[in-house]
């Protein structure tokens, strides 16, 4: 079995998740509710979520206006 790093998990996958899931996963253990529940990773997944809306927004934009 392989073993991710959790800093991996949590910056390549978790930032990507809703709020909802990121409630349910801070069930799996200790490790993920303290990174789960830190205000760096609330910072992280902010941030990308403005910028999945920023993109998402600008596409909508281009597309509709052509």
């Amino acid at each position: 079995m392989v073993y991710l790093p959790f800093d991996m998990v949590l910056f390549e996958i978790l930032t990507r998740l809703n709020a909802r899931s990121i409630n349910r996963y801070k069930c799996v253990c200790r490790q993920w509710c303290d990174g789960l529940s830190s205000f760096e990773f609330f910072l992280l997944q902010s941030t990308y979520v403005e910028n999945y809306l920023v993109r998402s927004y600008l596409i909508l934009f281009l597309v509709y206006s052509l």
